[in-house]
């Protein structure tokens, strides 16, 4: 058995085959994905991919596939969010489109979600390809809805704040225990590893705002959660009702996840517990 960190090393190395052009060895495309890479991540997604698929039995060769077309299709949405939002700096270093310009940022995007697909080609049963397919791309129509929902300048409230969360945060996370379940022929779970994710998302999403709230304050942002509650109540409560509702969120994703075959939903759950132990920390200031 690898360790975590070889296995994740492998999904990075996956991830750069999948993106080269051999005839082009000093492609900008690869540097421009380095570059992004370089600047860290937990590599969450490809780490609850891993483990659910390890959990199911499935061949090594297989997880690297699943967790890197996830792993993949994430980094595209980070490099199309701050594009689109314009933000300069992730995880303290330039961002593509400012290092290398809007046009490669573009490309960039549409070469890691090509490549997301590519991954999938590579899994050892080639019947279950199209319905891995198939669930790839209901994640993308999601996510990409749920980014329009977010750039748009409609009316600001808790229940719009939520379903933006909802629909950006959660289909990666279920894409990362759907492919796997998928794959091993464990298709009456997918519904159920779908709300546990979406329940894990909204949680973490909260948590994230409740953490960036005077800086979204003073940057404008329209659907973070807490500012959203803060239109009833005052800023204290408005805090207070965040943390409950993403405890919430966050409990009903562990109970989900601990149901999922095999063990298989574990590395969720324990997600899940380590975000509602920080979450608890900030409701004790």
């Amino acid at each position: 058995m690898r360790s975590a960190d070889a296995r994740l090393l492998l999904v990075d190395k996956k991830m750069r085959t999948l993106c080269a052009d051999p005839d082009f060895p000093d492609d900008i495309f690869l540097t421009c994905f380095d570059d992004h890479l370089s600047a860290g991540g937990g590599r969450t997604r490809a780490i609850l991919s891993l483990n659910c698929s390890e959990c199911l039995g499935l061949k090594l060769d297989d997880a690297i596939a699943l967790a890197a077309s996830v792993e993949l299709l994430h980094n595209a949405s980070l490099i199309q969010d701050d594009l689109q939002d314009e933000t300069t700096l992730r995880r303290g270093a330039s961002t593509v489109w400012v290092k290398h310009g809007v046009n490669h940022a573009i490309g960039l995007t549409d070469l890691t979600i090509a490549a997301a697909f590519r991954a999938l080609s590579e899994v050892s049963d080639p019947t279950v390809v199209p319905k891995l397919i198939e669930h790839l791309f209901q994640s993308i129509s999601i996510t990409v809805r749920g980014q329009a929902d977010d750039l748009d300048v409609g009316p600001v409230g808790v229940d719009r704040a939520l379903s933006v969360a909802r629909r950006k945060s959660g289909p990666l996370f279920a894409l990362a225990l759907r492919l796997p379940l998928c794959l091993a022929g464990r298709h009456e779970f997918l519904a159920k590893a779908s709300q546990a994710a979406e329940a894990f998302g909204l949680g973490y999403q909260i948590y994230d705002d409740i953490v960036d709230a005077e800086e979204d304050r003073n940057g404008g942002s329209r659907n973070n959660i807490v500012l959203a509650l803060e239109a009833d109540s005052s800023c204290t409560d408005a805090r207070k009702s965040a943390c409950k509702l993403a405890g919430k969120y966050l409990e009903t994703a562990a109970s989900l996840a601990r149901d999922l075959p095999s063990g298989s939903g574990g590395a969720l759950a324990d997600l899940s517990a380590g975000v509602a132990h920080k979450l608890n920390a900030l409701d004790d200031e």
